[in-house]
């Protein structure tokens, strides 16, 4: 089947005169699919925004594109290459333009839920707010009909995309008012992982906490945390934490907040011995353990392969942490969270419940928070 072709200089003019619409003083939400549009946005799934966004455009540029298609191998008419177009066209544009408001994907389309040749309720993913916005974007996109539409519904998905931007900035404006002490920082991570967020606030506060030990240790010191539930095919970390000490990897730790199996282990054992790290941490958050197998016998197979495994659970790890860090890096643990949130692409979600719990701990003060 020959494909529908979305030429991509008109696609990125479209870009820009919708940008150049929404910014202007008059602009007023236009779509029919206002509703649907924000939820999608403002809802928890990364990859379903670009998703969303990517269809707008291609309709908008050629009205014949199948809106339902995320890959060209889709066997439906109207099939594009969005691939191509989300990684060539919309990422850059959304790192000039908006923010890194959409995800700050370098390549989204190589998610697992982009990965399928056309969106339907029958693709594999997660049951509740996952499924809900796929289902969302099944039952509105193909009602979409004409550029005109679509190109309303891009103003106003940009329109959107520009808000949680604002958002942002404003929020990473924010400095903590006080010094917290080791009781209140095991408190605010406590509060934190009551929600896990698909295992965002456990990568969040793991590696908050690790970087309050490196600053204690001597030498040029780097803590990458790094997207969660998101594809690494194009990046190089090692763990979902990588510690580095002058340019060399240190050790690795996965942050794991859901049921994890010996495979899940053996897997990452791999990965950091091909990378040359030779000591790895399971951290498990509350949610968390070890399935069908025996930490010992895992233990003496990292072992042979050269890496020196340890397990521990997010209270133990935490108090260990904050018994072996300098007193002064304490003042630094809000902003670690803060520059983690927005380093590492967590959800809106995260970034709200982070602010939540660092105003009721009096860490943050605004408008919300007044003594």
């Amino acid at each position: 089947m020959e494909l529908t072709n979305v030429n991509r200089d008109k696609a990125l003019q479209n870009l820009n005169k919708a940008y150049e619409r929404v910014t202007s003083d008059q602009y007023t939400l236009c779509s029919k699919f206002i509703d649907e549009i924000k939820q999608v946005m403002f809802g928890t799934h990364l990859t379903f925004k670009y998703v969303m966004v990517n269809a707008l455009l291609a309709k908008a540029t050629n009205p014949e594109v199948n809106a339902l298609c995320l890959q060209k191998k889709s066997v439906l008419p109207g099939a594009y290459d969005a691939r191509t177009l989300c990684h060539k066209v919309l990422v850059p544009f959304e790192r000039d333009k908006l923010n890194g408001a959409l995800g700050g994907s370098n390549e989204p389309f190589l998610n697992k839920p982009a990965r399928f040749p056309e969106l339907s309720t029958n693709n594999a993913v997660r049951k509740g707010k996952d499924f809900a916005l796929l289902s969302l974007l099944c039952t509105f996109l193909p009602q979409i009909v004409t550029q005109q539409e679509a190109f309303d519904a891009l103003c106003d998905a940009i329109y959107f995309a520009l808000e949680i931007s604002k958002e942002k900035e404003e929020i990473f404006g924010l400095e903590a008012t006080k010094i917290p002490t080791y009781y209140e920082i095991q408190e605010v991570i406590d509060a934190l992982l009551v929600e896990s967020f698909g295992g965002e606030t456990l990568a969040l506060t793991v590696g908050a906490l690790m970087n309050l030990l490196a600053d204690s240790i001597e030498g040029k010191t780097c803590v990458e945390v790094h997207v969660v539930n998101q594809s690494g095919a194009s990046s190089k970390e090692v763990s979902d934490i990588d510690v580095y000490l002058n340019d060399k990897i240190l050790y690795a730790i996965e942050a794991k907040d859901k049921v994890f199996t010996q495979e899940d282990v053996t897997h990452a054992i791999r990965k950091a011995a091909l990378a040359g790290c030779d000591r790895l941490m399971f951290v498990s958050g509350p949610r968390a353990y070890l399935e069908g197998a025996s930490e010992e016998i895992i233990v003496s197979k990292a072992l042979e392969m050269g890496v020196y495994l340890s397990f521990m659970n997010h209270k133990e790890f935490t108090k260990m942490i904050l018994s072996l860090i300098l007193p002064t890096t304490t003042e630094r643990f809000f902003s670690y969270l803060r520059n983690i949130v927005y380093e590492a692409r967590l959800k809106e979600e995260t970034l709200r419940h982070l602010l939540k719990e660092a105003r009721e701990h009096y860490l943050i003060k605004d408008d919300y928070n007044e003594d």
